[in-house]
């Protein structure tokens, strides 16, 4: 009997060890990657005397004005005062790859909802990325990609963490796509031309049901040189479709322009100018038209690295929507149309600093300074609103 006991345990064990080596080599297997980052920090900003209307909103995340516009948790007041440590987010990417040509992608956002303030829905958690690419060999080998992505538009990148300043202008936080579902063409025509082309469900909110049954597109056509680490970038990108939750017809149109120049080792000149216009909702069964949305907006960054570990920027923003919505109908039907708030003036102005700490820590600083000033058919005060503060954060990328 105790002979049996022994043999029916040693095949238990053997069979543990054979199931836990399958285990191991099915999900430690070759090709797996993982990196992310972390952000957290605190600060100060003081809102004058006149309510801020500014609110917008990228499809993941809602902002207010500031540098702790992401970060407050509430909307801000007329003459208040907000300190506020935060959380911005934990980054985790996990890549992984079958042979040369296909890889899997997830990029996982998580924060607690009290500390990222307005930041983050359904409790924290922001899929900011999820995709499968596959390299079709043709010409200098085509990248077809499938699922969610950052859209390839504009100066500013979706993550705080990835940027010169701690907090994004309006540009990124809004007036364009920060993250799209759907399909995307890379082709690199050489090492200085290439270009992206997508066909998404919506441009700018694909969280949200569009009712139209026609998907939205556009490019990116991008030049690049310079050496490796302070590569020049230029890139000119359209986007197109039907964006209203009402029919085919009612479009959306975006024009965009940025520009990364290393004009020397040091210095790096960057712009972007930005245009977008969303037709007014015609009269249907209850829904009432409004006016076409127009929106301009520029952005100017000098950045210079003064040593190894030391770097400064100045940023300046600039943003107008032309008209306000009139009625409830074109701002229930186009959930980007009203991306100011109403129809208003702005600018952001933000100096900012990062000194590296180690390998991959990074410390942050920023001051900024806001100005807002609706216009005269909002319905609101044509006062200047004023929003100033600074900001502390230490990024980690692992």
């Amino acid at each position: 009997m105790k002979k049996f006991i022994t043999i029916v345990l040693a095949l238990a064990l053997v069979a543990f060890a054979a199931t836990t080596v399958n285990a191991q080599e099915r999900y430690v297997a070759g090709g797996f990657e993982a990196a992310g980052h972390v952000m957290v920090g605190g600060g100060y900003q003081h809102h004058n005397n006149r309510i801020n209307s500014y609110a917008t909103n990228d499809g993941d995340n809602v902002y207010g004005p500031g540098v702790l516009g992401k970060w407050l948790g509430q909307a801000p007041g007329a003459r208040t005062d907000h300190f506020s440590f935060f959380v911005d987010e934990v980054e985790l990417d996990l890549m992984k790859s079958f042979g040369e040509n296909v890889r899997l992608r997830a990029d996982l956002d998580f924060a607690r909802f009290n500390s990222s303030g307005l930041g983050y829905p359904a409790g924290g958690f922001v899929l900011e990325q999820a995709y499968a690419t596959a390299n079709i060999p043709v010409g200098n080998g085509i990248e077809f990609l499938i699922g969610r992505f950052n859209a390839p538009v504009g100066f500013e990148a979706v993550d705080n963490a990835e940027n010169d300043t701690i907090s994004k202008s309006v540009l990124v936080e809004g007036l364009r796509p920060a993250n799209m579902t759907g399909a995307k063409i890379y082709y690199a025509f050489s090492d200085l031309v290439d270009l992206h082309f997508y066909v998404v469900n919506t441009l700018y909110q694909d969280s949200l049901v569009k009712g139209s049954d026609i998907p939205s597109l556009g490019f990116r056509l991008g030049f690049n040189w310079g050496d490796e680490g302070t590569e020049s970038t230029l890139g000119i990108s359209g986007m197109f479709g039907p964006e209203s939750r009402v029919s085919n017809k009612h479009f959306t149109y975006l024009g965009d322009l940025d520009l990364n120049w290393w004009i020397t080792e040091s210095f790096a000149l960057g712009l972007e100018g930005l245009y977008s216009r969303n037709n007014a909702v015609t009269k249907t069964t209850n829904v009432v038209a409004g006016n076409n949305i127009t929106n301009f907006a520029a952005l100017l960054n000098l950045h210079y690295v003064f040593s190894d570990v030391w770097d400064g920027t100045l940023k300046y923003a600039f943003a107008q929507q032309r008209s306000n919505v009139n009625g409830v109908g074109l701002q229930t039907q186009y959930f980007n149309c009203n991306l100011t708030g109403a129809a208003q003036t702005m600018h952001q102005i933000a100096l900012a600093g990062s000194y590296a700490v180690a390998d991959g820590a990074k410390l942050k600083l920023e001051g900024r300074f806001d100005m807002v000033k609706p216009r005269g058919n909002s319905g609101l005060a044509t006062q200047w609103q004023y929003t100033y503060g600074g900001a502390m954060a230490f990024v980690y990328d692992f």
